[in-house]
């Protein structure tokens, strides 16, 4: 792939994104996986303010739970949301244009922590399936060192979790009044409103800087 033909490339990854996650029982397995990296960023930000994970669980609907211990209750409820984002971004720019090894070590690194998980924190059967699931791409990536393949599925999920990202808070505006805004709110008396669109801002920023430098890149080869 050339440096030209990168922002068709990466519009057409954005649209395939937005449109598997539309599809019923496709997109099944990859909302999984954002949801995994949105429970994961609520354990790590317990454990990096001083806290623990207890325990995470994942649901065959794409819901999910990290329970955690200590920590700055703050960020760790802002940490979901915002962290499935701000992983996606990173996944799609560590593989764009990487080398063999570097791919290679991104997607061992993801499905490490995939299979830590599995061994520390998750407790029931149904959480386990899923991970397991969600694991066994990267496996396949890493065994068959495929690098076009490699890049493109990394690439994909990168912007899969992106968008979902992006999209999800929309569903706490359900009136319920529970979940990580329901949370902020209570914690901070800014309206859920606000929480929900600092974090598909927050996505939206991340897609704009992965875009920005697809078009740098355009101008490179053109000028």
């Amino acid at each position: 792939r050339t440096r030209r033909n990168d922002l068709l490339h990466f519009a057409a990854m954005v649209l395939l994104a937005f449109i598997v996650s539309t599809i019923p029982v496709v997109h099944w397995p990859f909302s999984w996986m954002e949801t995994f990296f949105h429970e994961i960023s609520h354990g790590l930000a317990s454990i990096l303010s001083g806290g623990r994970i207890r325990t995470i669980e994942l649901d065959w609907n794409g819901a999910g739970l990290c329970t955690t211990q200590g920590g700055f209750r703050f960020f760790v409820a802002f940490a979901g949301y915002a962290g499935a984002a701000v992983w996606g971004g990173l996944i799609y720019a560590m593989v764009d244009h990487a080398s063999p090894k570097s791919a290679n070590r991104i997607a061992m690194l993801i499905g490490g922590l995939i299979a830590l998980t599995a061994l520390l924190w998750a407790r029931d059967l149904v959480t386990w399936a899923i991970l397991a699931i969600i694991l066994v791409p990267f496996v396949i990536v890493v065994v068959a060192k495929d690098l076009p393949a490699e890049r493109y599925f990394m690439q994909f999920c990168g912007l899969y979790i992106l968008v979902n990202a992006i999209k999800a808070p929309l569903h706490l505006l359900d009136g319920r009044d529970k979940g990580d805004g329901a949370t902020l709110q209570t914690l901070t008396w800014l309206p859920e409103l606000v929480w929900v669109l600092v974090w598909m801002a927050i996505g939206l920023f991340t897609m704009f800087v992965l875009f920005r430098r697809h078009i740098r890149l355009e101008a490179e080869v053109a000028g």
